[in-house]
C-alpha cells in the first residue's frame, strides 16, 4: 500500500517572507523528508491574502490554514500531518471569512495540484 500524499502550500510572498516565510518553508521541506506513514511536498505559493498574519501555511486535503508560522513551529506541524494533534495555536488568528475566500479559491482549481 503506498503512502498517503499531502500537499503543503506555503505562502512566500513579500509580506510573509519579511515575517520568515523563508525559513518555515525551509524547515518545513527539511522535516517532511521525516515524516512516517506519509508523504508530504511542501511547495510555495504567492499570496493567500492574509498577510497581517503571516506567514501562511495551507493543507488543502485537511482544509486547514494555519498563520503566524515560523520554523520553530515545523516538527508540530509535520507531526499534525502524520495523524497528530491538531494546532489551535496556529489557526486563532483566521478569519472566517478568509478561510471561506481561501478554501473557495482552492475548490476552483486555482492552486496548482490542489484537491
Amino acid at each position: 500500500m503506498s503512502e498517503k500524499r499531502i500537499e503543503v502550500f506555503v505562502c512566500t510572498n513579500i509580506d510573509c517572507r519579511n515575517r520568515g516565510a523563508d525559513a518555515a518553508f525551509q524547515e518545513l521541506k527539511q522535516k517532511a523528508q521525516t515524516a512516517t506513514g506519509v508523504t508530504i511536498d511542501v511547495k510555495p505559493y504567492i499570496c493567500f491574502s492574509a498577510c497581517n498574519i503571516g506567514p501562511n501555511v495551507v493543507v488543502p486535503e485537511k482544509r486547514c490554514w494555519f498563520s503566524g508560522v515560523r520554523a520553530s513551529d515545523a516538527n508540530q506541524i509535520i507531526e499534525y500531518l502524520s495523524g497528530g494533534p491538531n494546532l489551535p495555536h496556529l489557526q486563532h488568528q483566521n478569519e472566517p471569512d478568509l478561510e471561506e475566500l481561501i478554501f473557495a479559491i482552492i475548490d476552483a482549481g486555482l492552486i496548482p495540484d490542489a484537491i
